[in-house]
């Protein structure tokens, strides 16, 4: 009698388990193929920016901060690379883009930066409400 309360007690604690055959891996038939994984919504460059050019004006008047800037990140290392990045509301102003971008990369070299040390790039952000040119340091 003894040795069948440890046996009753193990046969009750598996009255709940199933037992494992093909359907236990095989998918249900009503089963719903997996949809595909939701990307999040991410920053473009989750970089802080060394200066941001607004275009909401045609020709905004950044020459004389960015001098400062590029100055201030040459003083601090003298191979500093930078990445000027246009950041359009929409694609179809590409050309735009990348003559704004242009200009900025032009306005560094001025400031004896060699070219190969700048790096152009075009980006799009619908939820800007003006254009904007980015640069960053690397």
């Amino acid at each position: 009698m003894t040795h069948l309360v440890p046996l009753l007690v193990a046969m009750l604690g598996f009255t709940g388990c199933t037992l494992i055959d093909q359907r236990t891996f095989a998918p249900s038939p009503e089963a719903k193929p997996p949809s595909a994984p939701v990307v999040p919504a991410t920053a473009i460059d989750a970089r802080t920016p060394l200066l941001t050019i607004d275009y909401t004006v045609a020709s905004p008047d950044y020459a004389e901060l960015l001098h400062y800037a590029v100055r201030a990140a040459e003083n601090r290392d003298p191979n500093v690379q930078y990445d000027v990045v246009a950041v359009l509301k929409d694609m179809s102003e590409a050309t735009e883009g990348q003559e704004h971008a242009t200009g900025v990369m032009r306005a560094i070299m001025r400031d004896r930066v060699p070219a190969g040390r700048i790096h152009l790039g075009l980006r799009s952000d619908p939820s800007l409400t003006a254009n904007q040119v980015r640069v960053y340091v690397r």
